[in-house]
């Protein structure tokens, strides 16, 4: 029980450290606009380290990209997820709401 936590604490740590990572070099990270030109979204790394947070809670496991969209005006955290079950999973997270939109799991078409 205690390894399995220290376990899950590790990898949230690491998860956020790795999200910041990306952020502060700007790799990793794609944001697309909505309409003929592609919009920049400014997101904080407090923003970004939030909903990864909030992604991992809805489904625990190792963090393997983290894309910020615009959709509909909003901006979408989406963290893809290598769950504790094996499978991998997309989790959308509202920025401004830091609230789950969607878990979605990955089919193994989408990665070829």
């Amino acid at each position: 029980m205690m390894q399995s936590r220290t376990n899950r604490i590790v990898g949230l740590t690491l998860g956020c450290l790795v999200a910041l990572a990306i952020v502060v070099s700007g790799f990793g990270i794609k944001v697309e606009g909505q309409g003929a030109k592609d919009t920049k979204a400014a997101v904080s790394a407090e923003q970004v380290i939030a909903s990864v947070r909030t992604a991992v809670a809805a489904k625990p496991g190792n963090v393997r990209a983290v894309e910020m969209e615009n959709k509909g005006g909003k901006t979408i955290c989406e963290v893809k997820i290598l769950a504790q079950d094996g499978k991998a999973y997309e989790v959308e997270v509202d920025v401004a709401t830091n609230k789950v939109i969607e878990v979605e799991a990955e089919d193994d078409d989408d990665e070829n």
